[in-house]
């Protein structure tokens, strides 16, 4: 005799305990893409710590350039580039947009210490400056998408701007120390701190599951090393400077553990978002009752 079919619902069930769920992927020239231009964007708001630098300038043009390649690599159709950046409705494409403006605008400032525009060079800086606050908080509107609410937060723009403020002023503080800089530094960390705690409340709400995996999970010693490279460590060399312990090696140390905190950051910041809306969406049913849709 022939047995009775299993249910729909027990062949539901066998099916979900064969499936794992599988993180977002990062895509590495986007990664690059972000870690390169805040690098540009933050050396470029302390700017004035190094005034008339052609090395500096450089260097931060050079990450730009760096950027903007790994943008075009991420590009899987390079030839829809300018259709794409002609859309005014899309976020991505003035992000976009300024990352090209705070190039174009680096180059001329490197041109005009070279000799070149010399009558417009004190003008330069404040151009930049302001475009690089444009920049950095385009990149955190640049992924408001209705279909990944992870990312859909205004805590992201003012995270990346204390991000970039920490690691511009810790670069340059290799080579122009202020007693000022490691309170700056302590004001910088706490700001990133509290944003930090923001953003986990968001993901409770949108990404209960993807938080989960990463705080308390499988890949928690990633996050674990993205904690200590990004804060822990930071502020540990900021007390050291406090109490007097100056040196360079203290600040190549905190510029290196800043940088390596933003790379950490960027895959992170795929892995938050999985494709389980509808787990969220029943662990968490009070997001239903703001978000109808």
């Amino acid at each position: 005799m022939d047995p009775l079919p299993k249910s729909a619902y027990l062949r539901l069930l066998k099916h979900q305990q064969k499936t794992t769920v599988n993180t977002y992927p990062p895509d590495l020239p986007l990664v690059l893409f972000i870690f390169f231009s805040r690098v540009a964007a933050g050396l470029t708001l302390f700017s004035f710590l190094s005034p008339d630098s052609t090395f500096w300038s450089g260097f931060s043009l050079g990450c730009m350039i760096l950027a903007t390649l790994s943008s075009l690599v991420h590009l899987s159709v390079p030839q829809r580039f300018l259709t794409m950046i002609r859309n005014n409705r899309s976020y991505l494409a003035w992000e976009i947009r300024l990352a090209g403006a705070l190039t174009a605008s680096l180059g001329l400032q490197f041109l005009s210490e070279l000799g070149g525009f010399h009558r417009y060079q004190p003008y330069f800086p404040w151009i930049n400056w302001a475009l690089s606050v444009l920049f950095l908080v385009s990149t955190g509107w640049a992924y408001r998408f209705e279909t990944h609410p992870a990312w859909k937060t205004s805590v992201l723009p003012l995270y990346y701007l204390a991000s970039a403020f920490t690691v511009g002023l810790a670069i340059h503080s290799i080579e122009y120390s202020l007693p000022i800089i490691p309170s700056l530094f302590g004001g910088f960390l706490l700001a990133k701190g509290f944003l930090l705690i923001l953003y986990r409340n968001h993901l409770k709400i949108t990404a209960p599951t993807s938080l989960k995996k990463i705080v308390a999970d499988q890949e928690r010693w990633f996050f674990f090393v993205f904690i200590c490279t990004d804060l822990l460590l930071p502020c540990l060399l900021t007390l050291a400077l406090l109490i007097g312990e100056e040196s360079r090696l203290l600040h190549c140390v905190f510029a290196i553990s800043c940088l390596a905190g933003i790379f950490l950051e960027r895959i992170l910041f795929f892995w938050v978002e999985r494709p389980v809306f509808f787990l969220s969406s029943l662990n968490n049913p009070e997001f239903d009752a703001k978000h109808p849709s």
